[in-house]
């Protein structure tokens, strides 16, 4: 047991330092190539983050462990809410309009009902992950149109200049602490955790894998307000939600089919959250402690679940 929280904890040390090189690479260089911060933000900021997720997902699924790869992305998305959101407004304020970010709650949502849609015969085949990949590239030419979903322009133009070597040596060293993050994680900590305790797969998979690819959101989101940057904060997570449905899913379904087990509760209460996240950004013009602890201890109500539900 020891030993496996251990490689749970160093693989998420791992996952964490990983993204944050490989995402500081690639903003530095396209920034260099006079890459807009638009597309920056809209590629980098929210697709790097989900960067462990996509990593994560693939290794579980050419190892045979399907269900984590189902269970990290639907429990990352209520991790990056419950979590990465809820944890960070008990210390700060988040003030932003609600009319700026309505279409990527849309976008959401139409992503949790296309994956309904699909799972339904509990596979996700190459067709399916075609689909899954044909409605993201729906959305990155949607944000185009509406620059204000995902906009982090305050925190790219606090980024130094860094030479073309040293940002693809970010770019490399990161891709590579992925890797060796994921496969500690995966391999050395939450499969022994299911053997040894007898946990499902789809629970370890929605809880201590989630949390640990979800530390990039996390800490991206404690930054930024840190800043006063609260755009990034709720753009960041919507779009890491949507890239972990519709480009997790389908590139991992591309490489191998996955069979799944039954997730309509999990994807339902994401989908819930979501719900109750957009209600809190209406009524309260952003979210406050009182919205923080709330969406904090749902998402603790989603971990006891998991495991005694």
């Amino acid at each position: 047991m020891l030993s496996s929280i251990f490689f749970l904890i160093i693989g998420s040390i791992g996952l964490f330092y990983g993204s944050e090189w490989l995402i500081d690479g690639a903003k530095d260089i396209a920034k260099k190539f006079k890459i807009s911060d638009l597309v920056i933000g809209l590629t980098i900021v929210s697709i790097g983050t989900s960067f462990p997720e996509l990593v994560v997902g693939i290794i579980s699924s050419i190892e045979g462990h399907n269900d984590f790869v189902i269970g990290n992305v639907l429990g990352s998305n209520v991790a990056n809410i419950g979590l990465a959101l809820g944890f960070p407004a008990l210390f700060y304020i988040m003030n932003f309009e609600y009319k700026n970010v309505i279409s990527a709650f849309f976008y959401n949502i139409l992503a949790c009902g296309a994956l309904y849609y699909i799972i339904l015969d509990n596979r996700i085949d190459s067709s399916d992950s075609q689909i899954l990949l044909f409605l993201f590239i729906i959305y990155i030419i949607a944000s185009f149109l509406r620059p204000n979903i995902t906009s982090c322009d305050g925190e790219l133009e606090n980024e130094k200049k860094v030479g073309l070597k040293k940002s693809f040596g970010r770019l490399l060293a990161g891709s590579i602490m992925l890797y060796a993050g994921s496969e500690l994680f995966i391999s050395n900590g939450a499969s022994p955790l299911v053997r040894e305790f007898g946990f499902s797969e789809k629970a370890v998979g929605m809880t201590v894998v989630a949390i640990g690819t979800s530390l990039p959101e996390l800490f991206v989101t404690l930054m930024a307000l840190s800043k006063k940057e609260v755009g990034i904060s709720l753009g960041n997570i919507i779009g890491s939600n949507i890239f972990n449905i519709l480009f997790v899913l389908g590139v991992v379904g591309l490489i191998s089919p996955l069979e799944v087990s039954s997730v309509s509760f999990e994807l339902f209460f994401g989908v819930g959250l979501l719900l109750l996240l957009a209600l809190l950004s209406f009524f309260y013009k952003g979210l406050n402690k009182l919205s923080g602890f709330l969406l904090v201890s749902i998402y603790v109500l989603f971990l006891y679940l998991q495991f005694y539900g």
